[in-house]
């Protein structure tokens, strides 16, 4: 009789198994929004409360900063309480926090709600991902986490395009009003269509674990288990991070952590600070939300087209190209963001290489580690991509204020992406 993850990993996908990864992507993509919609929203708080660009700035990174933390600290917890359980909670407090954000009375407020809702997206993103890996097939894996990681620029643009509208008609409080609606009808889908981890049933065996695996194994239409096999008692976790750096790891470690913050500071950047610097530069309101929506269209296309050229082009070239064509669109976009169409033509290509290897670096950090070390490896990536994520709009904003025009800080953000580029390319997958 095969086992759980025998069935799983070398049998086609079932109908449930398609729909719990959907669920997941819905989720991700209500985060897209949640996160961005500061962008969308800011050069609007920024006119309303007479803000200075460093405190926009930090509007702009309060989420990042709680996403980063939450990410560190409260998505752990889903190890011991279940990946739904957090998943479940997390969503509660992120619609709760986005729907208190339409009505905060000044910066502080909206400053310290953001950080809330930031920390309930870091905290079920891993489970998000943990999910979608434990459902899919070992043939269709690759390409459903880069779908996964997809939905968080696709919900950018697609609430953006929606959200849009209601900001330059109604005013920015009704955009968190919206996301917040949004997130709260997903609670009730997840409720009934996404499953537990298996994993954490395997390795918890909470009451009535094998009942518990059976009902799920029914909903997939997979065949049902007589019995469980022995728990696997994981090696510390601090042992783990340190093997990392042991057994000729520390190269690639490190290498992949340029990967990651150095994108994600670029991108952060650009998806925060565009709307309003193309709006100061003079084009439209309308054209400055414009700019952003098609970024995230760009990060799309990019990384699915990522994704379908990794199995002929070896994945760090596919990176490191991505990266570097991606920094010279945005010395391109400093330069001649004035014209509209130029403007919005050279947002989505930025969006279509600059940001498209972000997808790249999700689906090449797990390649690069045996099994036992892989998930400390993968985490340990992301979360110090977080902080490039967190530090880039703050920055902005600092330099900004200290004389610093819009088109100087495009020339500067392309220099990280020129470094992930170079860092992608002498990356070897091998363990």
């Amino acid at each position: 009789m095969k086992s759980v993850q025998d069935q799983i990993n070398n049998t086609p996908m079932s109908g449930f198994q398609v729909l719990a990864v959907t669920v997941c992507l819905a989720i991700n993509m209500l985060d897209g929004y949640d996160v961005l919609v500061m962008s969308f929203t800011a050069p609007f708080v920024a006119e309303e409360w007479a803000l200075s660009q460093t405190i926009t700035g930090w509007l702009l990174s309060a989420s990042l900063i709680g996403m980063a933390l939450g990410s560190l600290f409260l998505a752990p917890l889903a190890d011991l309480y279940g990946r739904r359980r957090m998943t479940l909670l997390s969503l509660t407090a992120v619609t709760a926090g986005m729907l208190a954000s339409a009505a905060a009375a000044n910066y502080p407020q909206l400053i310290a709600l953001r950080f809330f809702t930031g920390l309930g997206i870091g905290a079920m993103l891993a489970s998000l991902t943990v999910v979608v890996s434990e459902y899919s097939s070992d043939r269709r894996r690759t390409l459903a986490l880069i779908i996964l990681q997809a939905g968080f620029p696709a919900g950018a643009m697609v609430w953006g395009i929606v959200a849009a509208p209601i900001i330059l008609g109604y005013g920015w409080r009704w955009a968190f009003v919206f996301g917040g609606v949004l997130s709260g009808l997903m609670i009730p889908v997840a409720m009934a269509f996404l499953p537990e981890s298996l994993d954490y049933l395997l390795s918890s065996r909470p009451p009535n674990t094998l009942e518990k695996v059976n009902r799920t194994l029914k909903r997939m239409g997979k065949t049902m288990v007589r019995e469980l096999g022995a728990v696997t008692q994981a090696k510390p976790a601090s042992a783990k991070l340190n093997s990392l750096f042991r057994h000729g790891r520390a190269r690639n470690t490190l290498l992949i952590w340029v990967c990651f913050f150095c994108t994600l500071l670029a991108f952060y950047f650009f998806m925060s600070w565009t709307p309003k610097l193309l709006i100061d530069a003079g084009l439209s309101e309308g054209a400055g939300l414009s700019g952003g929506i098609l970024l995230n269209g760009g990060a799309i296309l990019g990384g699915i087209a990522l994704g379908l050229m990794a199995s002929r082009i070896p994945l760090n070239w596919l990176q490191s190209g991505y990266a570097l064509i991606g920094g010279l669109f945005m010395i391109a976009f400093g330069a001649l963001a004035g014209d509209l169409f130029t403007a919005l033509a050279l947002a989505f290509l930025v969006g279509l290489f600059g940001t498209g290897c972000i997808m790249g670096a999700y689906a090449a950090v797990p390649q690069m580690y045996p099994p036992e070390v892989r998930t400390t490896g993968t985490g340990m990536a992301i979360g110090v991509g977080r902080w490039g994520g967190v530090a880039a709009p703050t920055v902005a904003g600092v330099l900004l204020d200290t004389g610093w025009t819009g088109p100087d800080l495009y020339f500067i953000f392309a220099i990280p992406l020129f470094a992930a580029a170079a860092a992608a390319f002498f990356l070897r997958f091998r363990t």
